[in-house]
């Protein structure tokens, strides 16, 4: 329920009757604020994080990139801290509600961003923190996040669909794209392990690689059995209602992610297995040629749909209402961003100039919707209206 102060005078009497009433509002505001910060709210993260990278890596300059890249990137991170201390606080302060959220079959899917933002947030760390910051910390915390975030993918990765294997209530004309956020991270660590590969102990790049493909080969195998489902969820069952029209890009997240995870660990293979590091950046290209236009086919297919659920109806208000705005929004951002990055790993491997301009392309779009998101994000926050939109999944 949203606090409202109707009339001065009111509160001025309300203030001497019960003195302690600014203190008891501000707790109430902090467990409320407890209460709504779940793993959903770590997509913020995630499309903040990714713009920063692009903006900071792009292989064709951008002016001011650097340094806007580091400001999202510094308050990324302050958001992923912020956003940590309160989930941690709201499940020691209703435990209840984490094994609650485990059992809902929308909120389950949602365990999948905090590891991808812990992940965003490392790589920021090796490709902007640097410019800032010592070497041995930005290293240090990096390795520190993607340790963690392992153990958060591995953790979503397996017992979400354990619970949707045996507890949760599910049925083919209710698959959606969501469905792919607990079984992508896995995919997502293989960039900041790469990019950690040349700081570990040469004794033990070789373990740290071969862990980072097993786990790309966990993601992108489960990432390709949910695409199907999907896809044949959309051919006999049509796309979802409007307000679950952003969980189509998410299948954009992990095609983007997996070419730009391939070349960088082929990159950092030729060092770690010179042997057959060589073929293995090759195959890394081969794929990424091949799934980046598959990427793009979907891309586009996603912006036709979304275009259609706004364009309902004539009227602005009945268009709202098509597409009302939800922290699933956030699903705008990150999968963009991924292919992105992706594209940039092409084009430097290529030269083409279809993937420069692509690129350019797609850094443009991602920062068009992480614009409209951000701002709406902020805007709804302001507005007190949380609990109407902290959980953007709903089936």
């Amino acid at each position: 329920m949203t606090l409202r102060l109707p009339l001065r005078q009111a509160h001025g009497a309300l203030d001497q009757r019960h003195p302690s009433f600014p203190a008891d509002a501000a707790r109430r505001v902090a467990a409320r604020t407890m209460d709504a910060a779940g793993p959903g709210w770590f997509t913020s993260v995630m499309g903040t994080g990714i713009l920063a990278i692009c903006l900071t890596i792009s292989p064709i300059p951008i002016p001011f990139g650097a340094a806007l890249g580091l400001a999202l990137w510094g308050a990324d991170t302050v958001l992923f801290a912020a956003l940590i201390g309160l989930w941690v606080a709201g499940a020691a302060r209703a435990p209840a509600s984490v094994a609650a959220g485990l059992r809902d079959p929308a909120k389950a899917q949602l365990w999948g961003a905090p590891p991808m933002a812990a992940f965003t947030i490392a790589v920021g760390f090796l490709r902007i923190g640097e410019a800032v910051l010592p070497a041995h910390v930005c290293i240090a915390a990096a390795a520190a996040l993607w340790i963690a975030g392992v153990a958060g993918s591995l953790f979503s990765a397996f017992f979400v669909p354990f619970l949707m294997f045996t507890q949760h209530e599910l049925s083919a004309n209710k698959t959606l794209g969501s469905w792919l956020l607990p079984i992508v991270p896995p995919i997502v660590a293989s960039v900041p392990a790469a990019l950690l590969s040349p700081t570990w102990p040469p004794a033990y790049r070789g373990d740290l690689l071969a862990l980072a493909y097993a786990l790309l080969g966990i993601g992108l195998c489960l990432a390709a059995i949910v695409i199907v489902i999907f896809y044949s969820r959309l051919l006999f069952h049509k796309v979802p209602e409007a307000a679950l029209v952003p969980t189509l890009w998410i299948v954009v997240g992990p095609l983007g992610q997996s070419i730009a995870g391939m070349s960088a660990l082929g990159a950092a293979a030729q060092s770690v297995w010179p042997a057959y590091g060589h073929g293995l950046a090759l195959a890394g290209l081969f794929y990424g040629v091949l799934v980046w236009g598959f990427a793009m086919y979907w891309l586009a297919m996603a912006i036709v749909v979304t275009l259609r659920a706004v364009r309902k109806s004539a009227r602005l208000r009945a268009a709202r209402e098509a597409l009302p705005f939800t922290l699933g929004w956030w699903a705008f951002t990150f999968p963009v961003g991924v292919l992105t990055a992706g594209t940039d790993a092409l084009y430097v491997q290529t030269g083409a100039h279809v993937f420069g301009s692509a690129s350019l392309l797609l850094l443009g779009l991602l920062t068009a919707m992480w614009l409209l998101v951000a701002a709406k994000t902020v805007r709804a926050s302001l507005a007190a209206s949380v609990a109407g939109f902290a959980q953007p999944y709903l089936a």
